[in-house]
């Protein structure tokens, strides 16, 4: 037989130890994901930052490409002449209108927008939009004569006919060309903008329609196709000049519009979104009455403004996507704003000629 053994001990927690090891586990686990999750946000704000800033960091690189390139090629053309209607609807609120001459405008190589109402539409948008109120537009001109080469018209190959201007180019050129496109008539020292109408390859005529949805096209005579070509008698050459115009819309998008593209009367692209603020500045080459250079100007209100530029100051503003800190909050939103400002040198603005 086996004696009966009495175990006097057995192994096992207390309720109070099980207690006090579940408060350490929870503090612990507490503290982890604390720190998982600061980790976490941090990290999310950073990337937001991070997205925003290099938002802003490519404009600026595309902006200051653009400034740098103004009046690329342009080199001996003192005139450009634009209707009003043109320039007003899709470029800026106080063009430089030519003296004598109120209804065309002499287009600069720098044309300048400041503070546009909240209430300006984008002309041509798709979906609908305005600008985004208090920004400024800024309008380029460069010739794109990398992917179109110059075509040359002879003398008394322009003839007008209203509503329409018959163009004839050489049959090795004509297929350069499309309807819709926008170029533009150069002779001796001025140069006017057209959007092809139609293209007839049987007798190589581009046809230009007065009455075209931009405005551009105009027949008769003292319009800007014929003043230039001397009513047709004058050889001319078409080229490709680009108007390169920045503008921010109502959904907070920098877009680059470009007029005179293959295929396209021009094309928007966005550069940057969530943009809040978007300011130029100019300083002219020019000494005021008591022989001191102004100081920098953020409208160019006159011709000779206009050809003295030499420096571009380029301020753009965006918000983050996202929240990411509540005490440099956004309009109470959590979102912060960066502000990026640079300043270019422009460098081909003195190949235009003064009138």
């Amino acid at each position: 037989m086996c004696p009966n053994r009495k175990i006097n001990r057995q192994g096992g927690f207390s309720m109070i130890e099980l207690m006090i090891s579940m408060a350490t586990m929870t503090i612990v686990t507490g503290a982890a994901f604390a720190l998982i999750g600061s980790s976490i946000k941090f990290s999310s704000a950073t990337y937001h930052l991070t997205d925003t800033e290099q938002g802003l960091r490519t404009a600026q690189e595309i902006i200051n490409r653009d400034l740098t390139t103004a009046g690329d090629g342009l080199k001996g053309i003192g005139t450009i002449q634009v209707p009003l209607v043109f320039v007003q609807s899709y470029l800026t609120q106080t063009p430089v209108v030519i003296s004598g001459n109120p209804n065309y405008v002499n287009m600069a190589l720098v044309t300048s927008d400041d503070n546009v109402p909240g209430t300006t539409a984008v002309p041509q948008a798709s979906p609908a939009a305005t600008v985004l109120g208090g920004t400024d537009r800024l309008t380029l001109l460069t010739e794109d004569y990398t992917s179109f080469a110059p075509v040359t018209v002879l003398a008394g190959k322009i003839t007008q006919s209203s509503p329409n201007t018959n163009i004839v180019v050489l049959a090795a050129d004509i297929g350069k060309f499309q309807a819709g496109e926008v170029y533009a008539l150069v002779a001796q020292n001025s140069a006017a903008f057209f959007v092809i109408s139609s293209v007839n390859s049987s007798t190589n005529t581009l046809t230009v329609t007065n009455g075209d949805i931009y405005s551009i096209n105009q027949t008769g005579s003292g319009t800007p196709i014929n003043v230039v070509s001397v009513a047709g008698t004058a050889p001319s050459t078409i080229v490709r000049i680009q108007m390169i115009h920045y503008f921010v819309n109502s959904n907070n998008l920098l877009v680059r519009r470009v007029f005179g593209v293959k295929g396209a009367t021009f094309v928007d692209n966005v550069i940057a979104e969530h943009i809040t603020k978007m300011q130029f500045r100019y300083m002219v080459n020019l000494i005021d009455a008591n022989g001191f250079v102004p100081q920098p100007t953020t409208q160019l209100a006159t011709s000779q403004q206009q050809l003295a530029v030499r420096e571009v100051e380029t301020t753009i503003a965006g918000e983050t996507l996202r929240a990411v800190n509540a005490i440099t909050a956004n309009n109470n939103t959590g979102k912060q704003v960066i502000s990026s400002t640079t300043v270019t040198s422009v460098r081909n603005l003195q190949f235009r000629q003064a009138l």
